[in-house]
């Protein structure tokens, strides 16, 4: 009998490296899947840290490896709390990526156990990582300890540059004449902005005309690069915050509060600089002509989404102040576009994430007093779908070989990932097409299949993380989500710096300015800020995120002790998480604190069942629980089993 050997190729790789709170870690490089390494290889390397590791593959099935040297720390500094360890003061950090201690290399005079701690990350000779004290944010009772955290945290430049602030404050506010003369004066259109309730700035403004051909669709955006020219002071702090960061009751803006909420904000009955798309389609939503231009407008009302569903809702009867005849006109001539440009885009395969979209709702202290579900409703629909169709006129109208662009790029998901979707689809019973002809239309019907019923969060949330996260590129490979070949973001230049770029090259090609020195001085800058502008995206959200985990997670503190429903999001070798009914975020309910059995799990099924009781928990599942503890710093939540029903399977 012949024996099989498996044959061991060696090489090196520089990457990434992604750290597990177990401790284990994956660099991500170039090759098709991550190299794994282990806890004892990681030789000092922290989460973020690019390192060149000495990895090894066997029949190419397995990437392992270890840690070589740091190639770079990227992680300068991190947010921790102070803790007393053998006497000894110590920065515990918040990250559970950092899954160590670190010690203080000095400077730690007044500082006690509890407080919270940004600190600067160093290296002794031994390689060891120690901490350098840099601020104290405060303790628990400090006010806005929580927001204070997370601008920590992610480094947030929360202060605008002296420079920056004389420069806008110079700006003029009065629209000369000669400005006026070089734009299309749309001040007698009945253009409307509609956003929430509220919303902090109004960069967009649209308008519906019925024609004989079908519709014309009108889209308004603040002409910010009016009023930011590239490399001015206002301008460079724009690039490096790269868009506007939302706080439940702050906001981080990217612009300065005397553009962002007064020369740019499209306020009702005041002229305003705009760049206006305006598109032509036929009766069946096909996009027949375009023009682009340079305008004035006059919005004639401030809408928000509420107003817009309720005056739709009741026609005639409409009791809001908003309520005249010909606006109720406009807007249902908005809304019938938009649902015939909706049913377009989704028979083209695009895909319609039901994911939950929650409010926190803040008194006049700060203090978290509910969580709110904000349902999307037809005026959500009619906006998005205009702003869809604005962003994809200005990509194909900008796209040349003779110079650079960028785009909104969302790559297809790897086939592994799809592959574990559909297993997923299939263990629920829910009959997915063939693994071979899946794409993003048959996907879709799933979607719609699971709208409403138990299932939709967790299929929603399962096939997300199946896919790439979107971002921005100068390299053009159409957008998967939403199955469009080309698309772009130009609607929000007020709180999105690729928005802004886009505006400039716009605002080049209709002058006729774009030259060959000015298309190499695009080259130049562009893949920067489509890299820069990718990762400060990024940041906002994850700052966000936990900046909401955090004030919920306080807010349940009130709970602990009393039984609570949740959803099972997820089910690992060590537990299940449980999405937490009416709160939006989950919290762990380990195994080990279920007594009474041992679970084992079919991760393929997304089952957990007991050896001895059989009894079953599966994914979707509602499951009664109690909180035993929160983490007050990084609102990570604990559970267990709820006492009165800890002994009752299903």
């Amino acid at each position: 009998m012949k024996m099989i050997t498996k044959r061991t190729k060696s090489f090196k790789k520089q990457g990434t490296m992604f750290v597990h709170p177990d401790g284990y870690g994956f660099v991500s490089t170039d090759l098709p899947k991550d190299i794994f390494v282990p806890p004892k290889y990681m030789n000092g390397a922290i989460h973020g840290d690019v390192v060149m590791v000495d990895a090894s593959a066997r029949d190419g099935k397995l990437y392992e490896g270890k840690v070589l040297k740091i190639v770079q720390r990227t992680m300068r500094y991190i947010t921790g709390t102070v803790t007393r360890q053998s006497g000894q003061l110590v920065c515990s950090p918040l990250d559970k990526h950092m899954n160590f201690d670190l010690s203080f290399e000095k400077g730690t005079k007044g500082l006690k156990p509890g407080d919270v701690v940004k600190c600067e990350i160093t290296t002794d000779a031994g390689n060891k990582s120690r901490a350098r004290l840099h601020q104290r944010i405060g303790d628990g009772g400090t006010p806005d300890i929580d927001q204070k955290i997370v601008i920590a945290k992610y480094e947030l430049p929360a202060v605008f540059s002296r420079k920056t602030t004389e420069h806008a404050s110079s700006i003029h506010h009065a629209i000369p004449q000669v400005e006026r003369s070089k734009r299309r004066d749309l001040t007698d259109m009945p253009i409307v902005t509609i956003d929430g309730e509220t919303a902090r700035d109004f960069d967009d403004a649209v308008f519906v005309r019925r024609a004989g051909h079908g519709y014309t669709l009108y889209v308004s955006i603040a002409d910010v690069g009016h009023y930011v020219s590239m490399d001015d002071p206002v301008d460079a702090d724009a690039y490096t915050r790269g868009t506007s960061v939302y706080f439940p009751d702050k906001a981080i803006p990217m612009l300065p509060e005397v553009l962002s909420n007064d020369l740019c904000s499209l306020r009702p009955d005041e002229d305003r600089l705009t760049m206006t798309a305006e598109m032509r389609f036929d009766r069946a939503g096909g996009r027949i002509g375009y023009s682009i231009y340079p305008s004035i407008i006059k919005s004639s009302a401030r809408l928000t989404y509420t107003i817009v569903s309720d005056m739709l809702k009741q026609g005639q009867q409409s009791a809001t102040e908003h309520a005249s005849p010909d606006l109720l006109s406009n807007l249902q001539t908005m809304r019938d576009l938009a649902l015939i440009l909706r049913e377009r885009r989704m028979q083209s395969g695009s895909l319609d994430f039901d994911l939950p979209d929650i409010e926190l709702n803040m008194d006049e202290y700060g203090d978290l007093q509910s969580v709110t579900r904000i349902e999307r409703n037809v005026a959500h629909l009619m906006v998005e779908e205009f702003m869809l169709e604005a962003n994809r006129c200005v990509a194909a109208h900008c796209t040349s070989n003779a110079h650079p662009f960028i785009y909104r790029v969302h790559e297809p998901p790897d086939k592994d990932k799809l592959y574990e979707f559909y297993l997923f689809m299939h263990n629920l019973g829910l009959k997915p097409p063939h693994f071979d002809s899946m794409d993003s239309a048959s996907i879709q019907r799933i979607l719609d299949r699971v709208k409403d019923s138990g299932l939709e969060k967790v299929v929603n949330y399962t096939l997300l993380r199946s896919m790439k996260q979107a971002k921005y590129s100068i390299e053009n490979i159409g957008h998967y989500g939403l199955a469009f070949d080309l698309y772009t973001h130009f609607t929000s230049p007020i709180r999105r710096y690729p928005d802004l770029t886009v505006h400039r090259i716009l605002k080049d090609l209709l002058a006729g300015s774009m030259s060959k020195g000015r298309a190499e001085l695009w080259a130049a800058r562009l893949r920067d800020i489509a890299d820069h502008s990718s990762e400060t995206e990024r940041r906002a959200m994850d700052a966000e995120r936990d900046l909401n985990k955090l004030l919920i997670a306080r807010l349940l503190a009130d709970r602990q002790d009393s039984p609570i429903a949740g959803y099972i999001s997820g089910i690992t070798g060590s537990g299940l998480f449980v999405e937490i009914e009416d709160f939006f975020i989950d919290g762990f309910l380990a195994f080990e604190n279920m007594p009474g059995d041992y679970y084992y799990t079919d991760t393929a099924r997304h089952i957990a069942t007991g050896r001895r009781t059989h009894r079953t928990f599966k994914i979707g599942q509602k499951v009664s629980v109690e909180i035993a503890s929160i983490e007050r710093f990084t609102g990570d939540i604990k559970l267990t089993l709820a006492r009165k029903t800890g002994r009752t399977g299903r």
